[in-house]
């Protein structure tokens, strides 16, 4: 990791890794991963996760090979879905990915990672 990535907020570094391709639950978990303590990891990640969606950043879904489809849920809903499914199957374990749900930027999230990548090359 780039000393520029290793400023970045978990916020950011989702939203950035985001313009590349689909994200998904334990993608997030990457974001946080050196912030916390193991046990931890599964909170963090679903407030992560919750505060990205609530603020409309990232749009939970599915994916085929169409692409990405956004879910039908509030984003209350898909919240709580997400929580229950990783609560329920995958108990302390980090999920495979896709295993639970499919993340895709929304403009908004592009628009703070291209600001994100602009600020990092104005550092060198």
């Amino acid at each position: 990791m780039s000393a520029d990535a290793a400023a970045r907020t978990p916020t950011e570094c989702v939203l950035v890794s985001g313009l590349i391709d689909w994200g998904y639950a334990s993608w997030v978990t990457n974001a946080i991963w050196s912030l916390c303590a193991a046990e931890a990891r599964r909170t963090m990640t679903i407030g992560l996760i919750a505060e990205l969606v609530t603020a409309g950043l990232i749009v939970p879904g599915d994916v085929d090979e169409q692409g990405h489809h956004a879910w039908p849920h509030s984003p209350g809903d898909a919240i709580e879905r997400i929580t229950r499914e990783w609560l329920t199957e995958w108990r302390d374990e980090i999920p495979t990915p896709g295993a639970i749900v499919w993340f895709a930027n929304t403009e908004a999230g592009d628009e703070i990672a291209r600001e994100v990548l602009a600020r990092e090359v104005g550092m060198l």
